[in-house]
């Protein structure tokens, strides 16, 4: 089946130049190519011309005494290779470095020159191929003979020639493929396509047997995957290493072949057949009115299977070739595609501007064509491979944008500007799916309300729902969209599409929407099992826990879900939700608290903020502390005082399905039912803060000493009064002191009471206790107890029995031993004892008649005693004056001896100040000081004496 081409007139024709402008070079062009910003000809004189952009000729220079046959210009070196005839007609290969110039001249340095010689006979050459980097060069001849250049070929180095290929066949094309490491070399003759591994021991493999005419072989311009075009008759066909791959129907008789951009530059001769289609444009040989009859060139997008551009040069009558043809040469630089005809005409073909063919394209609304066509030119056309035979209309045809930011000469915005247009004329027609297909494709650069409104109508909900599913794949969605999406899920009712939103279609959730607008969507819409599943997988656990408590009343399971949690995730949980949760699993609640705190954990919990989820179960606030309590005070042999006494008194029996029996905590993670279980070893336990500790005791004592009611309730209060009395007694027990003694007195706790008091040294506040009560042994017993800590206590006892009635035998006794220990401790005058007794008029004065008299005769007792004391200090003060008296008349002559010295002293003392000063003013000092030594100052030689 024949392709129909559709056709455009993209590309402008411009004459560049003529042969009756004399500021052209006149050349008689026998080789060309194209590379780095210039031109390259070689003429039948063997010179090389450089022409640049304005055609205007750089410099030249002489390589060969005869015709220059081939040119190449390397992409990747500033390297020109040339292949001409020198004097003795043998193909000579010259490699020229135009980065470096002749001494004394503009010629670029001859690098390297090989003649190329098969056997006797000389053979001209038809093809030849380079590798880039210089280690290779293969030469094709009319003989069917293909010779390899092996060797460092960018210098005069030694070099190899080998023969590769051997056949009848005049070689038509040739070209390397570089693979990694290995490099191919397609061989084309007029009856064949080969390859050899230039790399391996030139492994050769027939690739077709057919062929094709020189100059219609060429390589893909791209150096990822090169592939080697192949024009025939009938077609175009694509070659790789392993074989023939896709062709392209293009049935006219081809002469050469080009790239240019994205195109494929045919040269034929004659008419076409079969290059228009319905819808085409008219044909560019009628739009510049040249006749039919002379060489066609053809530009062909095989991607996009469209005819950019048709056009014919020169006539069949005059300047053409042995073959009838009139073009010389076509070369492609500078983003143009130049023309050079046989009778000196060079044209210039030039790329319509995008926004131009674009403009043509949506007056047609072929806009699938239209983005495909801006994708090729803003990836700089890939290979062609893969492409499908068969024609292929325009509602079939797929369009791949390019890659936002992948550069070219439109932006990703251009191609969603026309993804846009598309879907508008698309839903303007009613194809409603259509158009969706088409914004799905502007997602993250069109603006989605644009598009949501469109499709808000119910009937087209699905559509919709496809367009916001785009937008979370993307990562584009917002809570917004997130909401409307769920929401036409569950009016759709789709439970497989919600189940595969939610958890990917790989199942393990990729989240690529707002998690919390999804759980709160399905929530509200009854899809609790999404909801939750979503808040696990997510970590929200506030949400889950919500579900789970208030809608679901799944306390099991949400506590079971605590005990997963980290320390602090629980922690905040359980402040929330600890309240409902408690009333309905107490004891599982309990043995969590437990260990989140008591656990060794980095995050410190305290069990003070989760007192107040207990709030109405004082029962399982009692069970928590006491654990926590035991857990800091446990001992070696296994239980804490405080907790081994409690559960001493722990009544077991009716009360047994109120109050369960301690077990140890299972701790966060390990919690099952309500079960018994076998603990595992007791993890490392944290010490609690002083603070802690005094929080936890306060509040058991205050539970202890709370009212209870209901059966029982008489025998609970004894037991949790003896709790508390383990709880004052422990020494470890940290509790504030103040505050239970507020306690214990508002309960009526007397135990208690009495305990703190002595333990805070209180000891009036015991007497004063037992005083209020008139608790006369009491009385007696506290003032014996800490009288001789405290002996005010004995007075206030006094003061006491003084103010009561004496009637009662008791109270005189009471009276009398208080009245002895006065006596005994002396704490009060005689006369104070009668004030105090006064107070009370029953008191009588026999009652106090032995007080009196054992007073009163230890106090005459003490009066004799004081007398005889003064007695003896008064014969000892007169001892002393007499010695005195005796010290003053024995020392009266040694007085006067002593007088008599220092008058001597203080008279010699004004002579001395007269020496010092006649020794100041004296010139010879040492002469002065003999003179007063030979007067002998200091008293009389020892010669006298």
């Amino acid at each position: 089946m024949t392709l129909q081409w559709r056709q455009f007139n993209f590309v402008d024709r411009y004459t560049v130049s003529d042969p009756a402008d004399p500021s052209k070079p006149d050349l008689d062009v026998t080789s060309s190519t194209s590379g780095r910003g210039h031109l390259f000809f070689g003429d039948a004189a063997g010179s090389v011309y450089m022409v640049d952009h304005t055609m205007a000729v750089a410099y030249s220079f002489q390589a060969y005494h005869k015709r220059v046959t081939h040119l190449k210009m390397l992409k990747q070196k500033n390297v020109l290779v040339t292949i001409g005839d020198e004097d003795n007609n043998v193909p000579t290969l010259k490699v020229w470095n135009m980065d470096k110039t002749e001494k004394g001249s503009r010629s670029p340095v001859l690098a390297r020159s090989t003649k190329l010689q098969h056997g006797n006979k000389v053979f001209p050459v038809t093809a030849f191929a380079v590798l880039e980097n210089m280690t290779q060069i293969a030469v094709g001849m009319e003989n069917g003979v293909v010779i390899l250049v092996r060797g460092d070929i960018s210098r005069d180095r030694f070099t190899k020639q080998k023969t590769i290929h051997e056949g009848s066949e005049c070689i038509t094309g040739l070209g390397f493929r570089e693979d990694g490491k290995s490099t191919t070399l397609y061989i084309i003759t007029l009856a064949k396509v080969l390859t050899c591994i230039t790399s391996n021991k030139d492994i050769k493999q027939t690739l077709d047997e057919h062929g094709c005419d020189v100059g219609c072989a060429i390589l893909t311009n791209t150096d990822d995957n090169q592939e080697m075009v192949i024009g025939r008759r009938e077609a175009v066909y694509f070659y790789g290493p392993d074989g023939r791959g896709p062709c392209f129907i293009i049935d006219d008789d081809k002469v050469s072949m080009t790239w240019f951009r994205g195109y494929v530059a045919i040269v034929s001769s004659g008419t076409r057949s079969a290059v228009t289609s319905s819808g085409s444009t008219p044909s560019a040989v009628a739009a510049y009115g040249e006749s039919s009859t002379g060489t066609i060139l053809t530009l062909y997008d095989l991607k996009n299977k469209y005819i950019a551009y048709t056009g014919t040069f020169g006539l069949t009558g005059s300047g053409v070739d042995e073959r009838g043809i009139p073009i010389l040469c076509v070369l492609s630089e500078w983003g143009e595609l130049l023309v050079v005809t046989r009778d000196k005409k060079m044209f210039r073909l030039e790329d319509k501007d995008l926004s131009t063919k674009l403009d043509l394209l949506f007056k047609k609304n072929m806009y699938t064509l239209a983005i495909n066509i801006v994708t090729s030119q803003t990836q700089a056309s890939a290979v062609i491979s893969g492409m499908a035979q068969s024609p292929v209309d325009e509602s079939s045809i797929e369009a791949t944008p390019p890659a936002p930011g992948s550069g070219g000469e439109y932006d990703y915005g251009t191609v969603v500007e026309i993804y846009r247009r598309y879907g508008d004329h698309l839903y303007a027609k009613g194809e409603f799916d259509a158009a969706m297909a088409q914004y799905l494709m502007t997602a993250g650069q069109l603006e989605p309300s644009y598009v949501i409104r469109k499709f808000l109508d119910a009937q087209r909900i699905h559509n919709l729902t496809s367009y916001l599913s785009r937008l979370h794949e993307l990562g584009l969605a917002g809570p917004d969209h997130t909401t409307l999406l769920l929401n036409c899920y569950t009016k759709l009712r789709d439970a497989r599409k919600l189940y595969e939103f939610i958890r990917g279609a790989d199942g393990v959730g990729g989240a690529n929407f707002d998690v919390e607008t999804a759980i709160r969507v399905c929530r509200q819409a009854g899809y609790h099992e999404h909801a939750l599943w979503l808040a696990e997988k997510h970590g929200q656990h506030d949400l889950y826990l919500a579900i789970q408590v208030e809608d679901l009343k799944e306390y099991s399971l949400t506590v079971r879900y605590l005990a997963t949690l980290s320390p602090i995730e629980a922690t905040r949980a359980l402040k929330r939700y600890g309240t409902l949760i408690v009333k309905e699993m107490p004891k599982q609640v309990a043995d969590l608290l437990v260990k989140l705190c008591t656990s060794n954990t980095t995050t410190n919990t305290n069990p003070e903020q989760f007192i107040h989820l207990f709030v109405g179960r004082p029962e399982w606030c009692i069970e928590f502390l006491e654990r926590v309590l035991d857990s800091q005070n446990h001992s070696n042999n296994g239980i804490s005082p405080v907790v081994a006494s409690i559960q001493a008194s722990v009544v077991v029996g009716k009360d047994k399905g109120k109050k369960p029996a301690l077990t140890p905590d299972t701790g966060i993670g390990g919690l099952v039912g309500s079960s018994p279980i076998t603990p595992p070893a007791p993890p490392e336990r944290r010490e609690l803060s002083s603070e802690s500790m005094r929080v936890i005791c306060n509040t058991l004592l205050e539970l202890y000493l709370d009212d209870v009611s209901g059966d029982g309730a008489e025998t609970l209060k004894k037991e949790r009064q003896s709790r508390a009395m383990d709880l004052l007694r422990n020494p470890q027990s940290n509790y504030d002191v103040d505050h239970a003694l507020v306690l214990c007195e508002m309960h009526s706790f007397s135990a208690g009471t009495l305990f703190l008091y002595e333990k805070m040294g209180l000891h009036s506040g015991i007497l004063q206790y037992y005083i209020d009560r008139n608790d006369v042994a009491g009385i007696i017993d506290s003032c014996k107890k800490y009288g001789d800590k405290d002996s005010s206590l004995w007075t206030r006892s006094l003061a006491h029995f003084a103010e009561q009635s004496s009637s009662s035998t008791d109270a005189a006794t009471a009276l009398t031993q208080v009245l002895d220990q006065i006596d005994r401790r002396n704490l009060l005058p005689p006369l104070g004892v009668v004030q105090v007794l006064a107070r009370n008029s029953s008191v009588t004065l026999g009652m106090v008649r032995d007080y009196l008299i054992k007073r009163i005769e230890n106090e005459k007792r003490s009066i004799d005693e004081d007398q005889k004391v003064i007695r003896g200090y008064k014969e000892e003060t007169d001892r002393m004056r007499a010695q005195i008296d005796e010290f003053k008349n024995k020392c009266a002559p040694d007085h006067r001896v002593v007088k008599e010295l220092v008058a001597t002293q203080e008279a010699n003392h004004g002579k001395h100040d007269v020496f010092l000063r006649q020794l100041d003013r004296a010139d010879d000092k040492f002469a002065l000081i003999a003179e007063y030594f030979s007067k002998s100052p200091f008293g009389v030689a020892s010669g006298t004496a």
